[in-house]
Order: C-alpha cells, then sequence, then structure tokens
C-alpha cells in the first residue's frame, strides 16, 4: 500500500512540475515586449563610442547624460579624451519624446589610457607558452649542470684535526676511561708520567 502511495505522489508532484514549467514558458513569452536592446561600446585609447540601439526612423536622436541634454543627435556618441572621472554616469537616448518606452539607459565606467596597446587572445597565448618553454629549459639547463658538477667532485674525506680521529677508527681510552687524541692528550699523558 505504501508503494502506491509513493507513486501516486510522485506523478502528482511531476503534473505539477510541468504546470509551473509552462506556466513559466507563457511568462517568458510577453518578456520580449519590455527587453531592453543592448548599447555598443567601442573603447580605443582615451576614445569611447556609444552606439545607440534605436533606429532613428526620419527623426533626431537625442542623447542625455545623468539626465543632462547632450548637443549630439547621431546614433554614435563619441566622446574623446575620456576620463573615468568626468564622463562616467548614466547615459540615455531615444527618439522624439523621452518616455519609459523609448528611452534606452546605460551606466558607463570606463577605464582608458593613452598608450596602451590592443593584444588579441592568441598572441597572449603564445606569449604565455614562449615564457613556460623558456622557464623549463633553463630549469632543466640548471639542473644538468649542478648535476655534472656533483659527479666531477672530489669526494670530502675528514682529517684528524685537532682532537679528531678519522672515520672508523676506534677511540683510544687513557688511564680512568678518558678518550686520548691529538696532541694535547698526548702532552697531558706525558706530564702524568713524569709525576
Amino acid at each position: 500500500m505504501s508503494r502506491m502511495r509513493a507513486g501516486t505522489l510522485w506523478r502528482v508532484l511531476a503534473l505539477w512540475l510541468l504546470s509551473v514549467a509552462a506556466w513559466g514558458q507563457e511568462d517568458d513569452d510577453h518578456a520580449d515586449d519590455y527587453t531592453q536592446k543592448l548599447f555598443t561600446v567601442s573603447i580605443s585609447g582615451t576614445r569611447v563610442v556609444l552606439t545607440c540601439p534605436v533606429e532613428a526612423e526620419g527623426g533626431d536622436i537625442h542623447w542625455e547624460r545623468d539626465e543632462k541634454s547632450l548637443p549630439n543627435t547621431k546614433k554614435e556618441l563619441d566622446l574623446t579624451d575620456f576620463s573615468e572621472m568626468e564622463h562616467s554616469g548614466y547615459y540615455s537616448c531615444y527618439v522624439g519624446t523621452k518616455n519609459k518606452e523609448n528611452e534606452h539607459i546605460l551606466y558607463l565606467k570606463a577605464r582608458v589610457c593613452e598608450a596602451c596597446m590592443e593584444v588579441d587572445l592568441t598572441t597572449v597565448a603564445s606569449i604565455v607558452v614562449a615564457d613556460v618553454c623558456v622557464t623549463l629549459g633553463l630549469l632543466l639547463l640548471v639542473y644538468y649542470w649542478s648535476k655534472n658538477r656533483k659527479a666531477k667532485c672530489k669526494p670530502v674525506t675528514r682529517g684528524a684535526g685537532a682532537g679528531g680521529r678519522p672515520r672508523g677508527e676506534p677511540a683510544r681510552l687513557g688511564r680512568g676511561g678518558s678518550s686520548w687524541g691529538g696532541k694535547g692528550s698526548e702532552a697531558l699523558a706525558r706530564s702524568r708520567q713524569r709525576l
């Protein structure tokens, strides 16, 4: 009996999801009427060009920045010597009288530079690949150079320094169980014999 309830529950859930999806699609069909068209923004050096998405059918296109009228009546608004501080803000364009249906709004905040150079993706990828190859080549060169240099070096042997003894030689024990080694211990042994 519980299997029957679970199966019925899944069927009801599936029907509910399908009805919500269909209802959402109907809403999307009406959303196209209110969708804003997109501006085209072109940046080159210190020059910024905005292209209004409105088609002017016999009328002039009016431009505004922060709700202040601009003298341009063309489809493109050319902002030469663009400054982020002075020229950033809300730009709008419309044909005829301004109202919500025909006004298109864009918030523009762009960074420009005078000595910039435009580089395409292939050039950047080539530079990165070349840099990685050079770095790996230098890494291998240093590795093999140090490996060859290590092989040519003579092995270091420890000499019998002050109080030291060669490796592997057992320590000599003197009277009283102390270890003797080196010139200082021989002198001490001679002075004890005299006494």
